[in-house]
C-alpha cells in the first residue's frame, strides 16, 4: 500500500524559495499554491514540511518520529539526502512541535522507514529537480544536460557547475508538482544508492556523547514545582477516600497536594500528587501524606488469578474468535496418525526503560505546553486536552529525546497528571516517576497462556489449532486498529495474536484469539517491542521443535519441509 499516494491527491507539492533565505519543500494545504513572495511572511511557513534549506545550502530534515535510541532521524534523513544529492555534512535534523499539519504522529511497529520511504524520497527528488532547473537557468544551459552531485548542479557537456548555496543565494524558486508529476519522478533503484545502506555516523551521536542532548527529564522551567505521585495500592482501580497532608506541611518546600478521585481520561483511576519546590521536597512529602484508599475491584487480583482466568477462557470453546481459519482442523486432527499438544506461558513483562516516565506541563497565555518524550503525540494531545477540558488546538507537545521507549512512551499517563496538577497549582509542574513507580504502574506486556495441538501425517503437520489468550492492548489504545475475525464473530486484537499466522504451510490451520478481560481490567497491558510475536513465535517455534523431536527429525530440515 502506498501511503504517500493517499494524501497527495488532496494537495500539491511545493518547492519554493526567496532570494538569500533558502528553500522550503512540502505540501501546500492551501487552495491556492503559495508563491515565493507570499512565503516572505513567516506566518505562511507553516505550509512547508519535511525539508528546508538555508541560503548556505544547509538542509534541515524535519523528523516527526520519536528519537529513542534507534537513530530514526538519521535513517529518514538518509532517504531524503539520497535523492537530493547533497553532501552529508550539509544535513541537519529538527524534531518539530506537534501540529495537525504533520498528520499521524506515531512511532511504533517498526513503521517509520517503510511508511515514509517513498514520500521522503520524493521530497528529496523534487527539491533536486527544482535546484537543477534553477541552476541550469543561472548557468544558461539546458536543464536536461545537467545532473546533481555532492550539493552541486553540474552541466555534463561543459563541466560547468554551481553549488546549491549559490543557487539559493542568487535566485527565487517557485516550483510545484501535481500528483501525476510527483508520482512520475523516477527514483533510484536498489543498488544505485550512495547514502542509503551505507555506514554513516548518526547525526545525534556527538550531542549524546558530549552531554548536550536534551531528554524529557532535562527540562526545567521558571517557577516550576515538582510532582510525586502517592502510589496507588493496586495497579488500577484504587480511589482515595480521604487525604491528610498535615505531616507533609512540615517539609521545607512543600507546596500542596493535588487530589483527583476520577481520572477523566480513564488512563488511571485517580491521583494524589505531592507538590514541592524541589524534587526531594515532593518525594519526602509524598511519604508523609496519609491516604485512606478504596482499593477497588482489583484488590485481590494476582498474576495467578489472571493465569487461571486465561485457562478458564481457553477451556470455553465459545470464547474468542478466529484470527486464522483455513481448511478443516477438526476433521484432519481427528483422523491424524500422530497427535501432539503443548502449553506455553509467558509472564507479565516490564519495559525497563533507561529514563523513567516524566513530563513538564505548563499553561501560558491559554496554550498548554507539554515537554516530554512521547511515541504517539496524535493520541496524547487530545487525551490531555480532554482531561483539562480544553480544545486540542490549545495543547502543544514539544518533543524531547527519549531515554529508550520500547512502546512504553505510547502512553500519555505521565502527561495527563502533570497537566492536571499544573492546572490546579497554576505553575509549571515537572512530574517524574520513580523507578519503583515505573515498575509498579507500567503498562506491562500481558501475561499469556497458549495451547497448541496438531495432527501429523506422513512426517508433516497437516492440522494445527492455536488458542492464544492474552490481554488486548489495542482495544484500549486504538480500537480502530482492531481486525475483523475470520468467523464473523466480531473484532480481534491482531497485535495480541499476530505471529500465530506463521510462514509454515499447514493446510488445516485454526487460530483462536481470546481476550483476557481480567488482565485488561486489573493490569492494563501496553505494547512492548514486537508485542505478540514475543509470545506467539515462542509458542510456534517451540512447538515445531517438539514435534521434530517426537518424530526424530532434524529441527531445521523439519521446518524447511513445511515451507
Amino acid at each position: 500500500m502506498n501511503r504517500f499516494s493517499n494524501v497527495i491527491s488532496r494537495r500539491k507539492f511545493l518547492v519554493s524559495s526567496f532570494k538569500g533565505l533558502g528553500l522550503f519543500v512540502g505540501y501546500s494545504f492551501c487552495s491556492n499554491i503559495l508563491n515565493a513572495k507570499e512565503l516572505e511572511n513567516p506566518k505562511n511557513w507553516e505550509h512547508q514540511q519535511y525539508l528546508s534549506m538555508d541560503a548556505n545550502g544547509i538542509a534541515t530534515i524535519h523528523i516527526t518520529k520519536t528519537e529513542m535510541g534507534q537513530h530514526i532521524g538519521t535513517a529518514l534523513a538518509q532517504i531524503v539526502a539520497e535523492e537530493l544529492e547533497i553532501n552529508w555534512k550539509d544535513i541537519r535534523l529538527n524534531y518539530p512541535d506537534s501540529d495537525k499539519k504533520w498528520g499521524l504522529m506515531l512511532t511504533g511497529g517498526s513503521w517509520s522507514v517503510n511508511w515514509t520511504f517513498d514520500r521522503n524520497s520524493r521530497v528529496g527528488a523534487s527539491a533536486r529537480i527544482a535546484l537543477i532547473e534553477q541552476g541550469a537557468k543561472i548557468m544558461n544551459v539546458d536543464k536536461n544536460d545537467c545532473f546533481a552531485k555532492q550539493s552541486k548542479v553540474i552541466h555534463k557537456l561543459s563541466n560547468l557547475s554551481i553549488t546549491y548555496k549559490k543557487i539559493l543565494g542568487k535566485s527565487i524558486i517557485n516550483r510545484t508538482f501535481d500528483e501525476k508529476e510527483l508520482k512520475a519522478i523516477k527514483l533510484k533503484n536498489f543498488g544505485e544508492y550512495n547514502t542509503i545502506g551505507k555506514s554513516i555516523p548518526s547525526l545525534d551521536i556527538p550531542e549524546k556523547i558530549n552531554g548536550s542532548a536534551k531528554y524529557g527529564i532535562d527540562v526545567f522551567l521558571d517557577n516550576m514545582v515538582y510532582g510525586r505521585i502517592v502510589p496507588w495500592p493496586t495497579r488500577y482501580g484504587s480511589v482515595p477516600i480521604s487525604v491528610d497532608d498535615t505531616s507533609a506541611k512540615n517539609v521545607i518546600g512543600y507546596v500542596g497536594v493535588y487530589i483527583n478521585k476520577t481520572d477523566p481520561s480513564k488512563v488511571n483511576s485517580s491521583y494524589v500528587i505531592a507538590l514541592g519546590e524541589t524534587y526531594w521536597a515532593a518525594e519526602k512529602a509524598s511519604k508523609l501524606i496519609k491516604v485512606k484508599w478504596d482499593n477497588g475491584p482489583n484488590a485481590n487480583v494476582s498474576s495467578e488469578s489472571i493465569r487461571q482466568f486465561a485457562i478458564m477462557k481457553i477451556s470455553d470453546n465459545k470464547s474468542g474468535a478466529a484470527f486464522v481459519k483455513e481448511g478443516d482442523f477438526e476433521t484432519d486432527f481427528k483422523n491424524s496418525q500422530i497427535k501432539h499438544e503443548a502449553v506455553y506461558e509467558t509472564a507479565i513483562g516490564y519495559h525497563g526503560m533507561m529514563e523513567p516516565m516524566n513530563c513538564v506541563a505548563e499553561e501560558k497565555d491559554g496554550i498548554w505546553h507539554l515537554y516530554t518524550a512521547n511515541q504517539w503525540q496524535s493520541r496524547m494531545i487530545p487525551m490531555v486536552a480532554s482531561a483539562l477540558g480544553v480544545e486540542p488546538e490549545t495543547v502543544i507537545h514539544h518533543q524531547q529525546y527519549a531515554g529508550t521507549g520500547f512502546g512504553r512512551r505510547l502512553e500519555p499517563d505521565v502527561a495527563i497528571p502533570a497537566a492536571l496538577a499544573s492546572q490546579f497549582i497554576k505553575r509549571p509542574v515537572k512530574l517524574i516517576y520513580t523507578r519503583e513507580d515505573d515498575v509498579r504502574f507500567n503498562f506491562n506486556r500481558t501475561l499469556t497462556y497458549q495451547v497448541l495441538k496438531g495432527g501429523i501425517n506422513f512426517g508433516k503437520i497437516t492440522s494445527l489449532k492455536h488458542d492464544n489468550c492474552a490481554g488486548w492492548s489495542t482495544l484500549r489504545q486504538a480500537p480502530g486498529f482492531m481486525a475483523d475475525s475470520k468467523d464473523s464473530k466480531g473484532k480481534v486484537d491482531q497485535f495480541s495474536t499476530n505471529g500465530s499466522d506463521h510462514w509454515y504451510s499447514i493446510s488445516n490451520h485454526y487460530v483462536r484469539s481470546i481476550r483476557n478481560e481480567l488482565n485488561d481490567e486489573s493490569n492494563p497491558p501496553g505494547s512492548v517491542r514486537s508485542v505478540a510475536p514475543f509470545w506467539s513465535f515462542f509458542a510456534v517455534e517451540s512447538y515445531m521443535d517438539e514435534v521434530a523431536h517426537k518424530l526424530g527429525e532434524d529441527p531445521l530440515e523439519f521446518r524447511l519441509s513445511h515451507i
